[in-house]
């Protein structure tokens, strides 16, 4: 299933509210990039809603999704309950010829809370990806499972002084 593209022209000018149900195959697609799956009975959705200001749009709402990953610490599957906010503010692109619409680019201040759509359509799909990515932890862990460091036992070394440097160690002994 792929999720659904809107044409602005499909905004009214009171805005407009999406329900979406994430597929699990499209859902096991975005999570995989990630080393997250799904499993069986997983529940995803998103409530989205779109405003327009002539061709400007504003995106937000939330998107959950449950997923499993491995702990970092026991190596042990984890569940893990991903909920993202959606709050983007989006412009026609400017038609640059060989370059794609989400190419990464040099902001200017101006331009830091300003995302771009192309070809008049906004592909839901892409946002959720990129929020649900975002909210996906890097080393994912069970809360009850210790943070454990241990360092192996190293024999103590001898220090030894360059000669050069045993008047310097003379007048540090001294203070």
């Amino acid at each position: 299933m792929k999720l659904p593209v809107i044409h602005i022209d499909q905004i009214p000018d009171g805005g407009l509210q999406k329900e979406l149900v994430l597929d699990p195959a499209w859902l096991d697609e975005v999570l995989g990039s990630a080393e997250l799956t799904t499993f069986p009975g997983v529940k995803a959705h998103a409530s989205l809603r779109l405003d327009r200001d002539e061709r400007n749009v504003f995106l937000s709402g939330i998107v959950e999704a449950s997923a499993r990953a491995t702990c970092v610490a026991c190596l042990e599957p984890v569940d893990l309950a991903l909920r993202a906010s959606l709050k983007l503010n989006l412009e026609p692109a400017v038609a640059k010829p060989g370059r794609p619409a989400h190419d990464e680019v040099e902001l200017t201040r101006d331009e830091l809370d300003v995302d771009v759509y192309a070809d008049d359509l906004i592909d839901l799909g892409y946002w959720l990806r990129e929020a649900l990515l975002l909210e996906a932890p890097l080393h994912p862990r069970h809360d009850e499972c210790p943070v454990k460091i241990e360092m192996p036992a190293q024999p103590r070394a001898t220090v030894s002084v360059d000669p050069r440097l045993a008047p310097l160690a003379r007048l540090m002994k001294k203070e």
